[in-house]
């Protein structure tokens, strides 16, 4: 075990059940950080109980929100690296440290993120769809034109398509845009303003917070050697109007991400309509399976 002191962890959260399980796999990593920040809101953080070592700090966040959070921990981040951590992660033993190695030779202009693998099938979360190759490739077609699949990218429905380790072609693959859950970032790249001005859940935050970092001439990789796993919700186990709630806020949060980037597309909303469809076409088979 290697204890990193120029590395910051900034984790926004409301306290859920998994933050003392994320904390724990942080500390026993080959990289140990040299502090981790939990940021709570205030009226959370009355009541909050998890520094469990010496590294971890409460700071009680007079806003409430992913990202207001997050950006208030990234203006306390005293330290050289700064890893934003979703507090539902379980991050691989040698994570932390594959991504400073990927940081340090790539360059100080580089923010870098881990493969993100699904915990209950050991597979990416961002494996490609299986099916009929000719139907993959209609929707393919539909959702990015002639380019198709591209793993890394952000199609022209805006949607983000993803990288899977066991398909990519090099160790750093550099992408247009990062899964939120995980980065490693040098500090002074930071973006330490509340970018989100939409209310409730922060669908789609990291495609605008890549974006900014691309503005800023920060490029974008994906370390496939480092690895974090996650419990991917499944929308089977949601209560019909929870998808459609889930739907709709995901689809006004695409289409502000579309506007705030000077991008229209009538694919978008084809996006949503097959996903729609494929989800009720997926209910309706695990109905009819049932006893």
């Amino acid at each position: 075990m290697q204890d990193n002191n120029s590395i910051t962890v900034v984790i926004a959260t409301l306290g859920g059940k998994a933050l003392m399980s994320t904390l724990s796999t942080l500390n026993s990593g080959s990289f140990v950080p040299r502090e981790i920040l939990v940021c709570i809101p205030e009226r959370e953080a009355d009541h909050a109980d998890f520094a469990a070592a010496e590294n971890v700090s409460i700071v009680a966040t007079p806003c409430r929100g992913q990202v207001a959070q997050r950006a208030f921990g990234f203006r306390q981040a005293r330290h050289e690296y700064v890893l934003q951590l979703d507090d539902d992660m379980s991050v691989e033993h040698y994570c932390l440290e594959r991504l400073v190695e990927a940081s340090q030779a790539l360059g100080s202009n580089v923010a870098v993120s881990p493969a993100l693998i699904d915990e209950h099938t050991g597979r990416s979360v961002y494996e490609r769809p299986r099916g009929p190759k000719l139907l993959l490739d209609i929707y393919f077609w539909l959702m990015n034109g002639v380019n198709g699949y591209q793993p890394g990218t952000i199609d022209r429905a805006g949607s983000a398509v993803g990288v899977d380790p066991a398909t990519a072609k090099s160790r750093f693959v550099e992408v247009e845009w990062l899964a939120g859950g995980c980065i490693l970032h040098r500090r002074e790249n930071l973006v330490r303003e509340d970018f989100w001005a939409r209310p409730g859940k922060a669908y789609c935050e990291d495609v605008v917070h890549s974006h900014l970092l691309r503005q800023r001439g920060i490029r974008l990789v994906v370390d496939t050697t480092a690895r974090c796993e996650l419990e991917v919700a499944r929308q089977s186990a949601m209560t019909f109007r929870a998808v459609l709630s889930d739907f709709y806020h995901d689809l006004c949060a695409r289409r502000y991400y579309m506007k705030r980037v000077s991008r229209t597309s009538a694919r978008m909303y084809l996006y949503y309509l097959v996903r729609f469809a494929s989800h009720l076409w997926g209910r309706l088979r695990w109905k009819r399976s049932e006893p």
